[in-house]
């Protein structure tokens, strides 16, 4: 008769609970296409919030404020002077394409842009344009 090996209880009941657990961890990370907007908002404060600013008033000033960033003409906001000229002819309209290609390498897809941060990873970018989706632009 061949030997079982006895588990301790909690090896087994951790093993229980991963073949459990696993197909829904498996599932959570293959869901890319739904975006986390608080995901997007935590990174947008870590890696964008040193130049951009998300407030009517006040805020960083070295990138134009993003409030009402999607669905405007690229080195269109109004008071920000810093453009390159390069972003101001690109004739880029911001919308999720357009920001999906232009984050995942800003001097790659305008040449001579001044912005320096990119986010090659393809969810987190698209938990960040999720986010920015949601800034509407400031009552005038």
């Amino acid at each position: 008769m061949p030997i079982i090996p006895v588990m301790p209880r909690f090896h087994l009941l951790f093993a229980f609970a991963m073949a459990i657990l696993a197909p829904t961890v498996q599932a959570a990370d293959t869901a890319p296409d739904i975006p986390d907007i608080e995901h997007g908002k935590a990174t947008f404060n870590i890696m964008c919030s040193v130049c951009h600013a998300v407030q009517k008033t006040g805020g960083p000033v070295e990138g134009p404020n993003l409030l009402g960033l999607v669905g405007r003409k690229a080195g269109s906001q109004p008071g920000f002077a810093k453009y390159s000229e390069a972003l101001k002819a690109s004739g880029l309209i911001w919308n999720e394409g357009t920001l999906n290609r232009f984050l995942v390498n800003p001097m790659a897809m305008v040449p001579g842009t001044l912005m320096p941060m990119l986010i090659p990873d393809d969810k987190t970018r698209a938990d960040v344009i999720a986010y920015l989706a949601t800034l509407e632009a400031p009552e005038k």
